[in-house]
């Protein structure tokens, strides 16, 4: 983990520890504003879109994916953040990466092999990314995983394309 990472993660962690884990309400790309594209969480600018939690098969949950949307770049962002069950704070496994898939249709089989990705992983204190692509006229795919216990827990939107434009 990097400094800038680090001191990111801390200055949002003490921003927000009252609302730890509190979903925003989702946003669509049509809401992301010229404002939010100069706020960054986690280093993701823009605007915050979808959540997807990080559980292990039996449920229980590690984490959570943040998918971000910045109409200012036309870029989606995204992140694997460890909550304290999956060892925030703990330097263990944590990754995200984000696709993008050949389809323009939601909900279609998401075939990324020819297509644009970006992907984090290692061992983090925090959280996992932030990783970037453009997506413009195509969906995208979103998947993470942390194994700061075991078994191992994942995350993703599904296997289908979402947030397609």
């Amino acid at each position: 983990m990097t400094i800038r990472r680090a001191t990111a993660a801390l200055a949002t962690f003490a921003a927000t520890t009252a609302l730890s884990f509190t979903a925003a309400p989702a946003a669509t790309a049509a809401d992301a504003t010229a404002a939010d594209a100069s706020f960054a969480e986690y280093g993701c600018s823009g605007s915050l879109i979808d959540t997807y939690p990080v559980r292990t098969s039996a449920g229980t949950t590690y984490g959570q994916i943040r998918l971000y949307y910045n109409s200012s770049t036309r870029r989606n962002c995204a992140v694997t953040l460890k909550n304290a069950t999956g060892g925030y704070g703990t330097s263990s496994y944590a990754s995200v990466t984000l696709y993008r898939c050949s389809t323009s249709k939601p909900g279609a089989q998401c075939d990324w092999r020819d297509e644009t990705w970006d992907d984090d992983y290692g061992n983090f204190l925090y959280y996992a990314g932030p990783v970037s692509i453009s997506a413009a006229g195509k969906c995208i795919r979103v998947f993470g995983q942390v194994s700061a216990n075991r078994p191992i827990a994942t995350g993703d939107s599904g296997t289908g394309g979402v947030h397609c434009g």
